[in-house]
């Protein structure tokens, strides 16, 4: 498997070497009924005919090979059986994927109204048929977003693909209600309500009764309640980003509805090194949660639980504290690096059986053949130690193709 593995990692680093921002002061323009180019925000916008409304179509086509390294006991983590004919299991993989973009904008009395739609057709490894994803769906108009989009929470996402292996940073999609007040001088505070069950990446994580409470079933989890709710401060100016944010996230049992607030604090910078080079960033981010493990990066195929169920009106929380952070370099215009990794520690709340340590690394190499055209050769790399029983890790290379339009 190792030789398999150095054998695509040599191969893909052979191959290899590496929504614009609204113009709201402009006019709204008057209505044409044919098709003509708006420049009002950016190179591909056009007027839909008869409408003073300017759209873009966007997306990319996806092909992207993967060849694993996984240790007896982290497949078994991922539900695979390593040296058995286990028809799920597979040492390369296989995954195309076609996305589309629509962006509308019309400049109207009140300020900028925007729609924003992104999906995905994603064929995987033992699949013939493709999954659907809407990704992004939402709608701003002045400071308020509704819809589906990236959580208010989120900072920092991570430099490279993370395409199997994602850090130990919150990367979510999900339904939400937010207001942006701007304060002028790339200053901003966002309140967001944040629907938890609809997270791309789960923030509704399971939980359990524990002794010396002991009731018939596997979760204690009553539901939501009540929707997330998140703010942050955040500044963006010529030498990069930096934002402050927080969570609370409300946790309720199935027995007699007992709830307990949980929340996530946490802080990220983003720096710019245009001495380096142009596009050059270097990235730290720390979060810590309690009663929120998710927005720390936790994980619930790893056993990670918001609360566990102590006493019939006990509701014992769990914590999770993390760091990451990532660097990105351009060697030329066409050629860039970027490394990620990450750092996550769970402590659930009296089973210490299932705290764990999570260590994530990851390098690429992407270089851009003509503009709108990259391949890219990435190695993802997760170590997990768990407190009673080990450790375990596993190594992930691809190589990916990507047109982006």
């Amino acid at each position: 498997m190792k030789f398999k593995l150095a054998t695509m990692a040599a191969a893909m680093f052979a191959a290899t070497g590496a929504a614009s921002a609204a113009d709201l002061g402009r006019p709204a323009p008057a209505a044409v009924d044919y098709v003509k180019v708006c420049d009002a925000y950016g190179a591909g916008f056009f007027y839909i005919p008869g409408s003073q409304t300017c759209l873009k179509i966007g997306g990319y086509v996806r092909a992207e090979y993967r060849a694993y390294d996984f240790d007896n006991a982290f497949a078994a983590l991922a539900g695979k059986t390593v040296g058995t004919n286990d028809p799920t299991h597979h040492d390369f993989t296989t995954r195309v994927r076609a996305q589309v973009t629509l962006d509308a904008r019309t400049n109207t009395e009140f300020g900028l109204l925007r729609s924003f739609t992104e999906a995905w057709w994603t064929v995987d490894s033992g699949s013939s048929s493709p999954t659907v994803t809407l990704w992004n769906a939402y709608i701003q108009f002045g400071g308020l977003t509704a819809g589906r989009a990236q959580s208010f929470f989120d900072f920092y996402t991570g430099t490279t693909y993370g395409s199997y292996f994602e850090a130990a940073h919150s990367d979510t999609k999900v339904n939400l209600l937010a207001y942006t007040f701007s304060f002028g001088n790339g200053v901003s505070a966002s309140l967001s309500l944040e629907d938890p069950t609809t997270g791309s990446n789960s923030r509704r994580l399971s939980s359990m009764f524990a002794a010396p409470f002991t009731i018939t079933g596997p979760t204690s989890y009553g539901g939501v309640k009540m929707l997330d709710v998140v703010g942050n401060v955040r500044i963006a100016q010529a030498w990069g980003s930096a934002q402050l944010m927080a969570a609370a996230h409300e946790n309720t049992n199935n027995f007699n509805n007992t709830t307990k607030w949980g929340y996530a604090v946490g802080g990220g910078v983003t720096v710019n090194l245009p001495m380096l080079a142009a596009g050059d960033t270097i990235n730290l981010q720390a979060v810590y949660s309690k009663g929120a493990v998710a927005y720390a990066g936790a994980d619930l195929s790893m056993g990670a639980l918001d609360f566990v169920q102590t006493g019939k009106n006990n509701l014992a929380q769990s914590t999770a504290w993390s760091v990451a952070g990532g660097f990105v370099h351009y060697w030329t215009p066409k050629i860039s690096t970027a490394v990620n990794g990450s750092y996550l520690k769970v402590d659930t709340a009296t089973t210490s059986f299932l705290d764990y340590k999570q260590l994530d690394a990851q390098a690429n190499i992407v270089y851009t053949i003509v503009p709108g055209m990259t391949i890219g050769g990435e190695l993802e790399y997760r170590k997990i130690d768990f407190t009673k029983g080990g450790d375990t890790d596993a190594l992930v290379g691809l190589l990916r193709f990507q047109r982006n339009f």
